[in-house]
């Protein structure tokens, strides 16, 4: 089973404090009991379920302008059953198209989710949020099913979503390859989301995007998805985003983009014809920076795609050359399958390669050390069954989609070979226990991260997510500087001096000084990663304009590299 390790990331310190303040009420399980309590209570209180025990919604829950916090107790026994918390049905008897409609701060951790009915009805989403500059935390959860649409609908600008330690099963169906984007921001005030990190989950059996953003609407601040297993997955990961600053690193990906592209579609609105291609991560050069760089200067947008795996089964590939040998007799255009980042000498093919080519134009954009079509070596081998599976169910749905032959040619999609994960046949119970297992085996994999650490979801390896934990603030920099070598801090390989500077006051309310730097490069970061200012040269830093709160400090000069921990007080 999953042996969640209990991660107290700092950006959660604030709410733990929120936490200890208010009142605990302790939910008797039940038919909308959970609903019953929340009524009356709103957010005067943190709403506790028992561990092992089964609770159903009687309708979507709503929190209309406050923080709303729902905790599942810790099972009495290490690696028991959770509470499990399962949605219901509207008077007229239809799922109810949601579990959440939050509008407001939300917080769901340590809860079994199971997003469909007692008959087996899967709900279209699990949460909405649309209160702008709301902050959504999902942590230490089981979402099993997600959903047919998506898992959370972001509708308001400034979002901020923290999605760690959790395990997602069955997102979207089987009918098509066209249903299923996790997260869906988009909204209509033109201001992009402000911070989306999605670290040590496992997602199992996905529909077609992991992220859909927009069409180009806006500019998203902060975007990091680190150290995630994907097992399963229909089609891209990115669709049509603007990030300033982004990482996809460390992640395991297996049978990921198994739906077949066609050339000449492309799914941004405005795409470059001279780049027909778009790869899993399809993104293009920050409006805002195009007369800049068309005037001889440099992207400051951060892409970084370092220490990944993108596996497929090998039966996919001989599969797409016989559906292309056939397209060719019939006129049809040819597909292909897309890489996470088309190699840079494919500059014409891809923007995306052609922009990680060009250091002297996009110095901050960074891709390599990604292991291609290597077997994990599954504990469980019933995941080798489901990826079989899911060639057989890919044959039909490529035909007709990627290949236009009439879906009359075919038989009905609900005779396709199924390929979701569902060890015990009955979505409405989830009696299987434990859901999943995502241990594997293959020694170069295991230590296939920027750190040294097992690519994907550490918290199947717990003493390396311990480890990972421990040295988190100087991994996050390490990356945060666009450096692509490896950082092992616990056996020295990088020489990371943390006594060559000191910084004071602490905490600091105006100017932040720095013992033992004359010219160095400061960065400040907030607490979950993200850059708020960088200076050079210098000795001192002002820091008037940053808000009240935790941040991580990196100091280089020289040879010499220090991070450390400030707090901001005014």
């Amino acid at each position: 089973m999953k042996k969640f390790t209990f991660l107290f990331l700092a950006i959660f310190l604030a709410l733990s404090c929120t936490l200890m303040a208010q009142t605990k009420i302790v939910v008797e399980p039940g038919v909308g009991t959970l609903n019953a309590a929340i009524t009356a209570n709103g957010g005067n209180a943190i709403y506790e379920l028992k561990a092992n025990e089964w609770y159903q919604l009687d309708a979507v829950i709503e929190n209309n302008g406050y923080h709303l916090q729902i905790i599942g107790q810790e099972p009495a026994v290490a690696g028991g059953k959770p509470a499990t918390l399962q949605t219901g049905d509207d008077a007229g008897g239809a799922t109810f198209g949601n579990m959440f409609n939050a509008l407001g701060d939300i917080t769901l951790k340590n809860i079994y989710f199971v997003n469909a009915d007692l008959t087996g009805v899967i709900g279209n989403g699990f949460l909405t949020q649309s209160a702008t500059n709301a902050r959504t935390v999902v942590d230490r959860c089981i979402i099993d099913p997600v959903g047919l649409n998506y898992f959370a609908n972001i509708t308001s600008g400034n979002s901020k979503t923290y999605f760690t330690n959790n395990l997602a099963l069955r997102h979207g169906h089987q009918l098509n390859p066209n249903d299923g984007h996790f997260f869906i921001t988009d909204n209509a005030s033109g201001v992009g989301f402000d911070t989306l990190l999605v670290q040590n989950n496992t997602f199992v059996c996905m529909g077609t995007t992991m992220h859909a953003s927009g069409f180009n609407k806006y500019t998203n601040k902060f975007s990091k998805w680190d150290h995630n297993t994907f097992v399963e997955q229909k089609s891209q990961i990115d669709w049509s985003d603007f990030e300033r600053e982004y990482y996809w690193t460390n992640n395991l990906m297996f049978d990921m983009q198994t739906q077949p592209w066609n050339t000449p579609w492309q799914p941004m609105p405005g795409a470059d014809a001279g780049y027909p291609k778009p790869c899993l991560l399809y993104a293009d050069t920050i409006p805002e920076e195009v007369a800049s760089i068309k005037a001889g200067g440099v992207s400051t947008t951060l892409q970084f795609v370092e220490y990944n795996m993108h596996y497929r089964n090998p039966k996919f590939y001989p599969q797409i050359d016989a559906l292309n040998a056939q397209g060719l007799i019939d006129g049809k255009t040819k597909i292909y399958y897309m890489p996470l980042v088309w190699p840079s000498d494919s500059a014409g093919i891809c923007r995306e390669s052609a922009m990680m080519a060009n250091d002297a134009k996009f110095p901050l954009w960074k891709y390599g050390n990604t292991t291609t079509d290597v077997d994990p070596n599954w504990v469980d081998t019933r995941i080798y069954t489901m990826s079989d599976n899911l060639v057989k169910w890919t044959l039909p749905a490529t035909q007709i989609h990627a290949m236009g032959y009439p879906a009359g040619d075919f038989p009905p999609a609900s005779e396709w070979t199924q390929w979701h994960w569902d060890p015990d046949g009955d979505v409405s119970n989830n009696s299987t226990w434990p859901v999943f297992n995502g241990v594997y085996t293959n020694a170069a994999m295991l230590t296939g991260s920027i750190e040294g650490l097992p690519l994907g979801d550490l918290n199947w390896f717990p003493a390396s997510k311990t480890k990972w934990t421990q040295h988190k603030a100087e991994i996050d920099a390490h990356m945060a500087a666009a450096d692509d070598s490896k950082i092992i801090v616990w056996t020295s390989v990088k020489n990371i001096k943390a006594d060559a500077f000191s910084i004071y006051p602490n905490p600091a309310k105006d100017v932040l000084k720095i013992k033992g730097a004359k010219s160095a490069e400061v960065t400040i970061r907030t607490i979950d990663g993200r850059r708020v200012k960088t200076v050079e040269h210098a000795s001192e830093v002002n820091i008037s304009g940053l808000a009240n709160g935790t941040y991580i400090v990196t100091i280089k000069e020289g040879q010499n590299v220090s991070t450390q921990k400030l707090l901001i007080e005014k």
